[in-house]
């Protein structure tokens, strides 16, 4: 299980369908404890099980995060 951390990848999952950006997916952001900036990789919403590009994709929810990651499934 790996998240999803090409932004390419999750554009090319938006324009299908399979993905709903939240504002900041893609974008430069800092977190709430540190203020070093890192790219932000997580999304609002995506299909629970999805196939893109021979790989099976999903959504899963991390502790402390309140938004999900897109992460490649195990086949």
């Amino acid at each position: 299980m790996n998240i999803v951390k090409n932004i390419n990848t999750l554009k090319a999952m938006k324009k299908r369908g399979f993905v709903k950006f939240c504002d900041q997916t893609g974008e430069k952001i800092t977190g709430l404890y540190d203020n070093r900036k890192f790219t932000c990789y997580y999304i609002y919403e995506a299909k629970l099980s999805f196939e893109y590009k021979g790989k099976k994709y999903g959504q899963k929810y991390f502790d402390g995060c309140f938004y999900p990651f897109v992460i490649e499934l195990s086949l």
